[in-house]
């Protein structure tokens, strides 16, 4: 009982985080704005991301779990509104800066308190993350075929916020430990001094910077070959959930999992690029799912007690912010050359082995 309300903070947010790549097009043709433009959309939104990680990950143990909760449901609400309502392209890029802002407050404070749980299961907590995107297309399907306007799933994404308040408002949560909250200056400089801290961040932020950058990108990448890309992203995301909910499964059966994965991982988004299939991307969820969990259930094992907070979020803020520059950088590229943009995700997972055969931390 005690992961299930961190997955269900994620699930919720997964929602709104993954509804941005389908609804990529979308935008484009409301606004008529370029691909360029276009990557301002999450660009923005992952930048609010990291500015609130940063906060977060500082100042967790001042505000508290339930308020750190309170708060970010309050500007996912915000940020959704403003984008249901808004008819102009400023205006969606404020609303999705506003939700940015609110994912710090509702990672962090989930991770951190699924790390306090006696059994914490970071695959199934990462899986209920992969659950809202195989579901966000299918919401917002739904949105489209039946308010008449694809921005209402932004207004159907605020009345679910509004239920997790009243929730939260009536749950309790535990006090957490000042070890593992209490940053100084100097705390801070020597958490990122520590070897282990910067190999498990860069890690992440590799990985995540791929995986949002391929996401991102996916729906003007495919071609509607065999099936329709809402299909293909919510394959994606079918694939994506399972792996990640056997992760405890898959690294024993496949002891070197992140060399193997990044392997293959490259050789599927290769083939995804040239033949610009839809299958090889909802094949890429099977090898993307497990990664994440996987390095982080590696990280909080190693790395000291009293840098776990400032972990988590400096994790989800540097990872965001990795995705940001990995996103508009493909965005740039791909409006004058689709298949040149794969250069990016191919230098990004040959990083990440050099990584992994370089310091031997996690394989």
């Amino acid at each position: 009982m005690e992961n299930l309300y961190p997955m269900l903070v994620i699930f919720s947010y997964s929602l709104v985080l993954n509804s941005m790549p389908p609804l990529l097009s979308s935008f484009r043709e409301f606004f008529n704005i370029s691909i360029a433009l276009s990557s301002f959309l999450p660009f923005f939104s992952l930048a609010g991301t990291v500015i609130s990680n940063i906060f977060t990950g500082i100042f967790l143990n001042k505000l508290g779990i339930k308020r750190a909760l309170l708060t970010g449901y309050s500007l996912t609400i915000v940020g959704a509104l403003i984008v249901a309502f808004s008819g102009n392209y400023l205006l969606s890029i404020l609303g999705l800066f506003v939700f940015g802002l609110s994912t710090g407050f509702g990672f962090t404070s989930s991770t951190t308190l699924l790390s306090q749980a006696k059994n914490p299961n970071f695959g199934f907590y990462h899986g209920a993350y992969g659950l809202g995107g195989m579901l966000a297309p299918f919401c917002i399907t739904w949105a489209t075929r039946n308010l008449g306007d694809f921005r209402d799933v932004y207004l159907m994404y605020a009345m679910m916020f509004l239920l997790l308040v009243f929730y939260t408002v009536i749950k309790t949560f535990p006090v957490l430990h000042s070890v593992q909250g209490a940053f100084s200056l100097r705390g801070i400089s020597n958490a990122f001094r520590n070897a282990d801290f910067l190999i498990f961040l860069s890690l992440l932020i590799l990985y995540s910077s791929v995986e949002i950058g391929v996401i991102t990108w996916a729906g003007v990448v495919m071609k509607d070959v065999i099936i329709s890309s809402y299909t293909a992203y919510a394959l994606f995301w079918l694939t994506f959930t399972l792996s990640r909910f056997f992760t405890n499964y898959l690294e024993k059966v496949i002891p070197l999992l992140l060399r193997t994965n990044t392997v293959i991982l490259g050789f599927t988004i290769f083939l995804f690029f040239w033949l610009r299939n839809p299958l090889f991307f909802a094949l890429s969820g099977l090898l993307f799912g497990p990664l994440f969990p996987y390095i982080q259930k590696n990280a909080l094992v190693r790395i000291k007690k009293e840098h776990l907070t400032l972990f988590n979020g400096a994790t989800y803020a540097f990872t965001s912010l990795g995705g940001s520059i990995v996103s508009i950088l493909m965005g740039v590229i791909i409006e004058r050359n689709i298949f040149l943009a794969l250069l990016v995700p191919l230098i990004i997972f040959i990083s990440m082995e050099l990584v992994s055969l370089k310091t031997g931390k996690v394989k």
